[in-house]
């Protein structure tokens, strides 16, 4: 029992690290802008406390001004234990470094600009390392696509009537639910994959409502499942259709959704180093914070960001306090990037800072993290392609197999009324495929949308695609569209 609490300690710890590590970057910029702003330890944690962009950092600022406010420990004492305690390395040795510096009567400046520096390129690796990852789940998920589909052939090849729903010999019996069990394995491996992205991908826009995607997609999944068991069509053999359908009216609404939002949130991250840029170039002319703030929001240029840049210009010429004006930024926009960098501006210049190196400091940073962020973007983007290639073949390669097992087995049987297109409506086997079909480029579009965005919401409009492609395929092999035996020797 004691290994295991340890072993739970241990782990819990570990995840806390992996947490603080993510939002150490952004808190050595907000303590080196801070600090060069004027400001001692003290005032420093206190600001920090506020930010609850940063909530394991904000987390452990708290823990350290209780033992200051309540146990009267000097700060630096308690930055000192904090050091000890913290169960992040990086944290530590920042606050280490920082303690030091600052008895030891050194340029605590240099020191912070070197620290935010170093944490910058910390954080461009572990963002190309998490690309490669990225890379190497996706080349398992294609090779895992196609091994799928090799070993459904060989399966479906090796029984000698697979197809048919008439009895058969036992054996042959066996293959043909083997080859059954061989299309659940497609759908399941993705749902697994997808489970495995989970933790290895993260976006700066949040998933979309759990309760609301529901809340659309429970009626019209509800309506195509009643309509399937029930067989209400019995003789029309059209369940992967509904299916289909039904995915597709429960995907509609978080699709247009979070096209709306990432739009928005795309044109705020591509803006914000601009207008950073911008108050910094205006700042030394010798204008002031405020002004040049409202200067920079005031341009037409930024896209869909446009309304809410010039809202802020106005609102702050209004009058209206940067806390205020920071709120209302929050309910409009979710990108990370975007919130901690006005967030940050709106710190150093409330405190008395936004002097030119500061603005200058803040404004390298967040173009540095705006290239990191669209260069990874832009080396995940090719996978969208690649995987509606892989689906797209996937799809038509495993219904013709059955098209062609079926031209074989027509072959057998000539003189008799049935035709290829009577066989292939009339196949349970068919219509499971298609089945596992539509659901693999539902889930695949999922996946590619976790890939390619980060976030799961941004896989419902290429899953969308993915099925009307699938449903395509489905009717043009049934409705021998596409007749394999057409280019098959008689």
């Amino acid at each position: 029992m004691l290994s295991l609490k340890k072993l739970e300690q241990l782990e819990y710890e570990k995840s806390q690290a992996k947490k603080i590590e993510k939002e150490i970057p952004y808190f050595i910029t907000i303590v080196s802008l801070l600090a060069a702003s004027g400001l001692g330890p003290y005032l420093i944690l206190k600001k920090i406390r506020d930010v609850d962009l940063l909530p394991r950092i904000r987390i452990e600022c708290v823990k350290m001004l209780k033992k200051i406010d309540m146990l009267g420990i000097d700060p630096l004492t308690a930055l000192n234990q904090a050091k000890d305690k913290s169960s992040s390395k990086a944290l530590g040795e920042f606050l280490s470094g920082y303690v030091s510096a600052i008895q030891s009567g050194g340029n605590i400046i240099n020191y912070l600009k070197s620290k935010m520096q170093s944490a910058f390129e910390r954080y461009e690796n572990v963002e190309k390392q998490s690309v490669e990852k990225v890379s190497a789940l996706v080349h398992a998920w294609l090779s895992g696509q196609i091994v799928v589909l090799a070993v459904f052939i060989v399966m479906s090849t090796m029984s000698s009537n697979p197809i048919l729903g008439s009895a058969q010999p036992q054996d042959q019996t066996t293959d043909s639910s083997s080859s059954y069990l061989m299309l659940l394995i497609a759908p399941i491996a993705s749902a697994i994959f997808l489970k495995v992205s989970q933790n290895m991908l993260r976006s700066n826009i949040p998933e979309l409502e759990f309760k609301k995607i529901l809340r659309y997609a429970i009626p019209s999944m509800a309506t195509v499942t009643a309509l399937i068991f029930t067989n209400v069509f019995p003789d029309m053999n059209i369940d992967a259709y509904l299916l289909g359908a039904g995915l597709i009216v429960a995907s509609f609404w978080p699709a247009i959704n979070f096209k709306k939002i990432n739009r928005l949130n795309m044109a705020a991250e591509a803006a914000t180093p601009q207008i950073l840029r911008d108050i910094t170039e205006a700042r030394k002319a010798g204008i002031g914070p405020e002004k040049c703030v409202i200067r920079a929001c005031r341009r037409k240029d930024f896209g869909h960001f446009n309304s809410i840049a010039n809202s802020i210009g106005n609102k702050l010429e209004w009058g209206i306090p940067l806390n205020d004006i920071f709120t209302v930024l929050r309910t409009e926009i979710k990108n990370f990037q975007v919130l901690i960098s006005f967030r940050i501006l709106f710190e150093v210049i409330s405190s008395g800072g936004g002097n030119v190196n500061t603005l200058d400091s803040l404004s390298d940073t967040s173009e540095k993290v705006y290239n990191i962020e669209k260069h990874k973007r832009d080396s995940l983007k090719p996978y969208v392609m690649v995987g509606f290639m892989i689906m797209a073949v996937t799809a038509f390669t495993t219904l013709m197999v059955i098209s062609s097992f079926e031209h074989i087995e027509e072959q057998k049987r000539i003189g008799e009324e049935n035709t290829v297109h009577k066989n292939l409506a009339q196949s349970p086997l068919f219509e499971t495929v298609s089945i596992s079909v539509i659901m693999q480029s539902w889930l695949a579009g999922l996946f590619i949308g976790k890939v390619t965005t980060g976030a799961y919401s941004g896989g419902f409009m290429y899953s969308i695609l993915l099925v009307i492609i699938a449903i395509a395929a489905i009717a043009m092999v049934q409705f021998s569209i596409i007749d394999i035996s057409a280019i098959m020797p008689s």
